[in-house]
């Protein structure tokens, strides 16, 4: 009987044991793929160049000295099958609209609150002759960024990605620097643009390993149009992007 006991005891002990370590194989299982897939996410840091679509004739923007900047963190990252999956980040991001134009400017009126693209104040002086020149002018507008992107994924390190973009525009400034028409450096600046307050980008991006190569637009206008009722461009950048 005792025999037989210890036969019995000494099964159980090594069922006991085997299911143990088939339990810990599959967590370790379990944590290498969250793991994979947390590496696998569409969030990380891009810089990009940035330009206007549409942009009335007097408005010209730089694409070589306008830019993006972002940074995109993951939220949610589900696998929808083995080759297609959603992403869902949360970032920010700078854009910066340039004009480079000498005699151009962005301006702000400040009794009817519009931004509008002219002269800068003491420019030029047709009593005395004096001319001066814009250095540069530039639209800055920041953003609480919500990406939601589709990933599919052609071969383990090829990727081809799409989606829309939210945007909630909370800071957009202006600002200048030039010489006016008696060799004076001024600088403008101006906040308050009455930004849009939610836009929608669309975003397509071709991935290689952790490097991605985007393109993306944004075809809703910058400002609300009572407040800039001459500026109603879109917008369209070019970069790259580190993924995590």
């Amino acid at each position: 009987m005792k025999t037989k006991m210890k036969k019995f005891m000494i099964m159980f002990a090594l069922l006991l044991m085997g299911s143990t370590a088939m339990m810990a194989q599959s967590s370790s299982e379990t944590t290498k793929k969250l793991k994979d897939k947390i590496d696998d996410d569409l969030a990380g840091f891009y810089f990009g160049l940035n330009t206007a679509l549409s942009a009335p004739d007097n408005l010209n923007v730089n694409l070589w000295k306008s830019w993006e900047v972002g940074f995109d963190l993951p939220i949610w990252s589900p696998e929808i099958t083995k080759s297609f999956f959603f992403h869902l980040n949360l970032g920010f991001n700078w854009k910066n609209f340039r004009s480079t134009d000498a005699d151009k400017s962005f301006e702000k009126d400040y009794t009817n609150k519009q931004v509008y693209v002219g002269a800068p104040k003491y420019l030029n002086n047709a009593e005395t002759g004096g001319k001066g020149c814009v250095d540069f002018s530039r639209m800055k507008i920041f953003s609480l960024s919500l990406p939601m992107l589709f990933e599919v994924r052609a071969t383990d390190k090829f990727s081809i990605v799409a989606g829309p973009i939210l945007n909630f525009n909370l800071h957009g400034s202006i600002k200048t620097k030039y010489w006016n028409d008696r060799d004076e450096y001024v600088v403008f600046t101006s906040n308050g643009l009455r930004q849009q307050l939610v836009t929608v980008d669309l975003k397509g991006m071709l991935v290689w390993s952790n490097v991605g190569v985007y393109c993306k637009w944004s075809p809703m206008r910058q400002l609300k149009s009572k407040f800039a009722p001459t500026l109603d461009f879109k917008g369209i950048s070019f970069g790259l992007q580190l993924c995590m």
